[in-house]
Formats: structure tokens, sequence, C-alpha cells
């Protein structure tokens, strides 16, 4: 069957009962399939599915004290009761899952919220950070999908400096775990991508199925249709991805500030958590240089949606208010 032929007989179909049907059920699909599936996923069945997305296990002992401080913290900071802001911790169990925590869900909904701290957190010394890499990374360091070849000899200063941007101190791990509970926190944490989702969707529909319908440029043919909707969906899709990257900076951003205004420890605790990750970063950038097109000259990722360097700055001046008020503090004592 030719083109032509093909879009003669698409085109009268589409003109039928059952194509117009079919062409506004596919329109109304675009625009609610992603929103009622990723609030099912993240929401009601989050516990059920958060372990099948990622790989993790229970926490620690040693980190579970922390983490209950800091949940216990937060509650107190937010007038909040355990009922209304549902928290499950968790550590990912392999280092290739991911260089910070991932989550699932919002704690500012019954559902509740789940998170899953990186691998490394289990790490209490540069020693055992080192046993690890000797064991698991002999022939080298599996980053961004290039191999990163590192001696793990115990008197090479390079293999010392990597273990020590994977060890924290317990100040790294409060800011860590607080700011967790930030950055996931609120309504929107669940439901903000699915909204904006559902609104650019309904834009590029509407414009699809007039395109369609009264364009007199692509006068109503299957062609058209099959043209319009991939390349308005398209558009639709782009301005959600922007559209979340920007909600996700602000919310990064000030999950930042209130874990580090928590206390002068939680303000260390975060500079540190992000000066190591982008030391790191230059390290593996330092010995394969092939990874500038992916890792900049400051150790941060191309791409996130919140460079890590920001983060890092934006807690330095943070860090500076803690620093007078410091002042203030030691001269009332």
């Amino acid at each position: 069957m030719g083109y032509a032929e093909w879009n003669q007989k698409a085109t009268l179909w589409l003109q039928t009962k059952i194509g117009r049907k079919a062409r506004i059920g596919l329109l109304a699909a675009t625009v609610v399939s992603y929103p009622i599936g990723s609030i099912l996923i993240n929401g009601p069945f989050v516990n059920l599915t958060f372990p099948k997305r990622y790989s993790i296990e229970n926490l620690p002992t040693r980190l579970s004290k922390i983490a209950d401080e800091e949940y216990q913290r937060f509650l107190e900071r937010e007038n909040r009761v355990p009922k209304d802001a549902v928290f499950n911790l968790h550590i990912q169990k392999t280092l290739d899952s991911s260089d910070d925590t991932v989550a699932s869900g919002s704690l500012g909904v019954r559902t509740g919220l789940c998170v899953a701290v990186p691998f490394y957190a289990r790490f209490e010394s540069v020693q055992d950070a080192l046993d690890y890499f000797r064991e698991k990374y002999s022939d080298g360091f599996d980053f961004l999908g290039e191999k990163v070849p590192i001696r793990w000899s115990s008197d090479e200063l390079t293999s010392q400096d990597f273990a020590e941007c994977f060890t924290l101190t317990e100040n790294a791990y409060r800011f860590l775990f607080l700011r967790d509970l930030y950055a996931h926190d609120g309504y929107s944490a669940l439901a903000q991508r699915s909204i904006s989702w559902a609104t650019w969707t309904t834009f590029s529909s509407i414009f699809t199925y007039w395109i369609h319908n009264s364009s007199r440029l692509f006068g109503g043919t299957a062609a058209s249709f099959a043209i319009a909707y991939p390349i308005l969906l398209g558009a639709a899709w782009y301005a959600n991805t922007q559209w979340h990257l920007l909600y996700r900076y602000l919310t990064d951003i000030h999950a930042d500030a209130e874990a580090g205004r928590a206390s002068f420890a939680h303000a260390e605790g975060g500079k540190e958590y992000y000066w190591k990750m982008l030391k790191r970063n230059r390290i593996m950038r330092d010995i394969k240089p092939s990874l500038y097109t992916q890792i900049t000259a400051t150790g941060d990722i191309r791409g996130i949606a919140t460079p890590i360097i920001t983060r890092y700055d934006h807690l330095k001046d943070v860090n500076e208010e803690d620093d007078e008020l410091k002042q203030v503090v030691n001269m009332d004592d």
C-alpha cells in the first residue's frame, strides 16, 4: 500500500465515529496516563515499587540512630507528628546505583516518603573504603560510563584522597538526613511533575486537535495528525522536563538552607558533603581526561538539575551567617 492510498484510507477512518473516538481517546490518554501512573507508583504503592526500582537494604544501626534524631528534629521544627510525616529510610546496596540520595513519594502526604542514602554512607573509615575498592574495583572505578583506572596501593596518594572523599563525618550525615526530609516535603514532591505534565500535554492535545481539524495547511488528513501529534507532544515533554528541573533546583536550594541553618554542625556537614563530592569528581576527571565532557573543571556533573558547586557556595553563605551568630553566642557566654 502506497503513502497516498494509506493516507486516504486512514483519513476516512478518522472521520468515522470510531475514528473520532480513537483520536480523542489517544489525546486524553496522553494527558492522564502519566499522572495516574506516577501518583500510584510514588503514592499508595511506594513501599512496593521503591525496592523494585532501586537496589536497597536496611540502614546500618550506626546510621539509624543519627537518622532518628534528625527525624525528630524535623518534626519539632515543623510542628508535625509522625503519622503526618511517614518516613522510610534505606541505604543503597551498591556504589553504582547513585552518587547521591534517591527518593520516591512525599513526606507531606499520608502515603509517605521512601529514601535511600548513598552506598558509601556505610564506610566508617578511610580504610573501610580502601578495602572495599580493592575488592570490588581492582581493575578501575566505574563512573558515568567510563572505567577510571585507580591503583589502590596503600601508599598511593590518589587512592587515599579518593577514599577520603567517600568517608563522611557525623555532621555530614546529620545534614544529609535532614536535607532529604526538607527536599521531599509537601504535596508538590509527589504531584508536581504529574500536574506539569497534565498541563503541558493538555495544551499540546488541544493544538493537535485544532491543527488536524481546522488548519487549512494540513487539511485534516491522517498524515497531519501523525506529524502534529509527536511534534507537539515532544514540545510538551521538553517543557515539562525544564519545569521539573526548575522545581528541583528551587527545592534543593531550600532544603540545603533549612538543613544548614539547623545548627553550626549541620552547616559544616553540608559543606563537607558537597566538597568531597566535587573533589572525587575532579580526581576522576584528572585520571580520565575523557570525562571532561561530563565533569566540569570544578568537579560538577554537567546537566544535573542543581549544580553541586552552587549548593556548596550557598552553604558557604549560610556558614558565614552562622559564624557571625557564633561570635554573638560566644559574647553572651
